[in-house]
């Protein structure tokens, strides 16, 4: 594990989260405003973009990367096969309908408005993942075996988080931030399986913008017993599809031989 380029994106990815995040929490709560007032709005983008900016500075400076075009062109690496696209279907339908069978759901947008929601979700989430997926959770495999990898991950993204529930306007105001932090790991499962069978990063920022943007079309309100559903059954599927994935490298190294 590269220790330096992991701390390095931390240090970087927190102190910008807690400048802006951090000051937008206060701001919000001490003078009453919500996130709508356009000066928080940009603060709390700048805050979700932390853990990009942290990416591209902590890759550059570790020479990772030699040019920012070369850092966006590892990011879109839309070349991937057809069982990778299906595998983020599959792990989206589970967190929908396991959530929306379990809890109830309303429908908000109209469906059709995926199209335009989807992109949108780049900048509400999908642009995390050039951080947490591509270096993070990279990194801590090389030191620790898949599941604490995913734990330790899903447990700083958790942390990560915090200070937009104090934010005035956000969707997380009224979320309960243990059950958040339960769907946390449960979509650090799906993502951590999609990268390691991908390996690449542009599927998992897909499945993010998935997951983000359809929560606009089917409402759901999280509960104990869906969210702990939806976490055994991402973590069963995650195991036996990268047990077989396993398996089968195994037996074309074998016929190799």
């Amino acid at each position: 594990m590269n220790k330096k380029l992991v701390k390095e994106f931390l240090i970087i990815t927190f102190t910008i989260m807690i400048i802006f995040w951090g000051s937008c929490a206060l701001i919000s709560q001490v003078f009453n405003l919500t996130v709508n007032n356009i000066f928080l709005r940009i603060m709390h983008i700048i805050g979700g973009f932390s853990p990009t900016i942290a990416s591209y500075i902590s890759l550059k400076r570790n020479n990772k990367v030699k040019s920012f075009k070369e850092w966006v062109k590892k990011i879109f690496d839309i070349k991937h096969n057809l069982g990778t696209y299906a595998l983020i279907v599959l792990f989206v339908l589970i967190y929908y309908i396991l959530g929306c069978s379990i809890n109830g759901f309303k429908v908000g947008a109209p469906i059709f408005m995926i199209i335009i929601i989807l992109p949108m979700m780049l900048v509400g989430g999908g642009n995390e993942e050039v951080g947490w997926r591509m270096i993070l959770q990279s990194e801590l495999e090389k030191k620790f075996n898949f599941n604490i990898a995913t734990i330790i991950t899903a447990f700083i993204w958790w942390i990560w988080h915090l200070p937009i529930f104090f934010i005035k306007g956000t969707a997380n105001i009224n979320m309960n931030y243990f059950l958040f932090g339960i769907m946390c790991l449960t979509l650090s499962y799906a993502l951590a399986t999609v990268r390691k069978l991908s390996k690449g990063v542009f599927p998992c920022i897909l499945l993010h913008c998935f997951i983000n943007g359809l929560s606009a079309i089917f409402v759901f309100n999280f509960s104990w017993i869906s969210c702990i559903a939806t976490l055994v059954v991402t973590i069963i599927l995650s195991m036996l599809i990268l047990n077989k994935n396993k398996k089968m490298e195994n037996r074309k190294v074998s016929e190799e031989l």
